[in-house]
């Protein structure tokens, strides 16, 4: 069972009707485990080209500024490993990882002269292809302090999965400037065959409709995706988690 403290702070961030106020529990997540910053990001597949993105920054305006001026985003090692792993990983562990050379680990070396000295990322996942990262920070450094990261890490490893799936539910209620798109059953199913490589004509017997059932289900779902071919339309539905394999 959750400490307490922890499922206040779950309750929070489920009950946050903004982004304003999933910023205030997060901070309020950080003081609580001892860091002085934190920041959320997370990409999500609205096109493999031109993805939305969104960050919710509890970090100085300095090095925001410097970091999206620099694009650094290409390089920290922090985002790296959260795109590329599912597991939490300390700041330091970061340092010693044959992952990262140099430019790499200068980004967080700058960081710190920010006041993000040392700290934990912490990678999130969505059922819709998202991938993205809750991270704290502190700008104290040595041996307590990692002990303390460490003790933290399992239960602010839970609390990202629910910040971001709070960002979620704003997302599907409209209240973010991108909103996933809505398929019905039968688009979703037509989609689904349509990347097996079967022809609309294949389609309506596997589905026991008519082809041309399944040649408007196809153009529904590409209008409702902003695509205009069916081969745009697999590759989105399959970035946005809307089709995937079966499970049986």
């Amino acid at each position: 069972m959750p400490e307490p403290r922890l499922s206040e702070l779950i309750e929070a961030a489920l009950a946050a009707d903004s982004i304003e106020a999933l910023h205030s529990v997060c901070s309020r997540a950080a003081a609580l485990y001892g860091y002085d910053h934190f920041i959320y990001g997370a990409r999500f597949p609205s096109s493999l080209t031109r993805p939305f993105m969104l960050v919710i920054s509890g970090h100085p305006d300095e090095w925001r500024e410097r970091y999206q001026a620099e694009d650094y985003i290409q390089l920290d090692p922090a985002v790296r490993h959260s795109v590329n792993h599912v597991r939490p990983a300390r700041w330091s562990e970061l340092f010693d990882s044959p992952e990262y050379g140099p430019e790499d680990l200068a980004v967080l070396h700058e960081a710190a002269a920010f006041g993000l000295v040392t700290g934990t990322c912490l990678p999130v996942r969505g059922s819709r292809g998202e991938v993205g990262l809750l991270s704290f920070s502190s700008g104290r450094r040595g041996t307590p302090v990692e002990r303390d990261i460490r003790a933290s890490q399992p239960a602010l490893f839970m609390f990202s999965s629910y910040v971001h799936e709070a960002v979620c539910g704003l997302l599907d209620h409209g209240a973010l400037p991108y909103r996933p798109a809505s398929l019905t059953a039968r688009e979703r199913e037509c989609l689904l065959w349509a990347a097996e490589g079967k022809t609309a004509w294949e389609t309506d017997a596997i589905l026991g409709v008519s082809e041309r059932t399944v040649v408007f289900h196809l153009n529904n779902a590409a209008r409702k995706l902003d695509v205009t071919s069916r081969q745009q339309a697999v590759a989105r539905a399959i970035a946005q988690g809307l089709i995937a394999p079966q499970l049986a």
